[in-house]
């Protein structure tokens, strides 16, 4: 339907300018003194008459045609593949951004506990001095905390 609209409406924009342009060679002479409406008029009454075009004509005219069936497979694929690069960056920098707090968490836990001299032992145990070579040994003259 479209494809007939545009048809008409560029074939009559053709004559119009042929009009403007000056007598046109396959016009009679004594049309040509005739304004640009009754030629359009003129040209349009002329034109034959077009005939639908067939139920069984190519498939052009009923619309667009899908694209192969392996096309869709190939974007389907790269579909796939793109999700699943994306998804592995966007996984991977999370896991690490997860594990890097959790390293930090712990350094500033190990601080802490190193950074005391002072261990807290349980109820009952002697107090014990600790060597620089790491050897613990009891301390002399105390007896068990309570």
């Amino acid at each position: 339907m479209t494809d007939k609209v545009t048809d008409e409406f560029f074939d009559d924009e053709v004559e119009l300018e042929a009009a403007a342009e000056g007598p046109a060679r396959d016009v009679d002479p004594d049309h040509a003194a005739v304004p640009e409406r009754d030629v359009a008029a003129d040209a349009s009454a002329r034109r034959p008459k077009r005939t639908e075009a067939p139920a069984d004509a190519s498939s052009a005219s009923t619309g667009p045609t899908p694209p192969p069936f392996w096309m869709v497979l190939v974007i389907t694929a790269i579909a796939l593949l793109l999700g699943v690069i994306i998804g592995y960056l966007l996984g991977s920098s999370s896991a690490m951004s997860s594990m890097m707090a959790a390293q930090e968490d712990a350094q500033a836990a190990q601080t802490t506990d190193t950074s005391s001299d002072a261990y807290a032992l349980p109820a009952g145990h002697p107090q014990v001095e600790v060597d620089e070579d790491g050897t613990a040994h009891v301390a002399e003259g105390t007896e068990a905390t309570e």
